[in-house]
């Protein structure tokens, strides 16, 4: 019975998708690789920073040694002040300095970025609707708040990182493969999930949303990054109260989080974090909401245009 069930269910989400639909390749592309992107992005922190640990251990360094003398030995060693900053270091019986690292705690602090989680949230939305293309649009997380959500979601990335954060980043190592995982985050995979969002997704007439189901939507949006800003924030002020300085990312994963900091320079910008945040708390509500309307106002036109070619 339970083989039959199995069998039913395949045979039922097969008859939705024919080999020649480029729909269904668009998206087994797009989960292939960006599913490969993030698992790439988790497990190259791991590696790197265990060959990094590995390499300063076989130096077998005097526990007495001091903080400058070490910060030097980093230096020799092409460390760069952000994995420094993910370092742990202890003394041993032996009398050595014993670096390490805590992997629970740079996964928590990679999942923290606003980028990671906008990507994550496309790529689970893309691998439902993989299995359940008949929902889009329609039930579930593939819903239309919930799809046009993410969509706005994924914008904010966008925007940020390539109108103001680009130019702030130096930390991104300087190969092909931190460069792809880099550009798939924050502009290829975007504008793909928007494209899909647009004008690939089948949307009828009972899609639309009307302007109340609109102000709900720009509330649930909202609501959705007051939460992650609350999570963000008090990660931080937890990171900075146990000794992390608040510049750095492990405490606040973005310069303008940094709340506890008297000046915070981002580009041309310096002002007090506080203000920082302030101020990036409305840019972004607004990007949010401005989008969520104009992308519900693409679908009804869109939907309107599919009713007058239907007549």
């Amino acid at each position: 019975m339970f083989f039959k069930l199995k069998k039913e269910y395949f045979t039922n989400w097969y008859k939705n998708y024919s080999l020649k639909d480029w729909r269904l390749w668009y998206k087994v592309l797009f989960v292939a690789l960006m599913t490969f992107v993030v698992l790439f992005s988790y497990i190259q922190v791991f590696v790197n920073l265990s060959l990094v640990v590995k390499q300063i251990n076989a130096l077998n360094l005097n526990s007495e040694i001091t903080s400058e003398k070490l910060s030097e030995v980093l230096t020799n060693l092409n460390i760069s002040k952000a994995t420094e900053a993910r370092l742990v270091f202890t003394k041993t019986s032996h009398g050595l300095l014993h670096a390490g690292y805590q992997p629970f705690e740079q996964f928590v602090q990679m999942t923290s970025f606003f980028t990671l989680i906008s990507n994550l949230l496309i790529l689970i939305w893309m691998y439902v609707a993989l299995f359940k293309p008949l929902n889009e649009g329609r039930k579930g997380i593939l819903n239309n708040k919930t799809s046009i959500i993410f969509a706005a979601y994924i914008t904010v990335t966008f925007l940020l990182y390539n109108l103001i954060l680009r130019i702030t980043v130096s930390t991104i190592d300087n190969n092909f493969m931190s460069y792809f995982v880099n550009e798939m985050f924050h502009t290829v995979a975007p504008l793909l999930f928007i494209g899909y969002i647009l004008h690939v997704v089948k949307w009828e007439a009972k899609d639309k949303l009307s302007f109340i189901e609109l102000k709900k939507t720009w509330v649930y949006g909202i609501l959705g990054l007051v939460i992650y800003g609350t999570y963000a924030i008090i990660r931080g002020l937890l990171k900075v109260a146990g000794g992390t300085p608040g510049s750095s990312q492990q405490a606040f994963p973005y310069p303008f989080l940094q709340v506890t900091e008297a000046k915070v320079k981002m580009g041309a910008i310096e002002l007090p974090g506080i203000f920082l945040f302030l101020i990036f708390i409305i840019v972004i509500a607004i990007i949010c909401v401005g989008f969520i309307s104009l992308y519900n106002y693409i679908i009804i036109k869109k939907i309107e245009k599919g009713v007058q070619n239907e007549k």
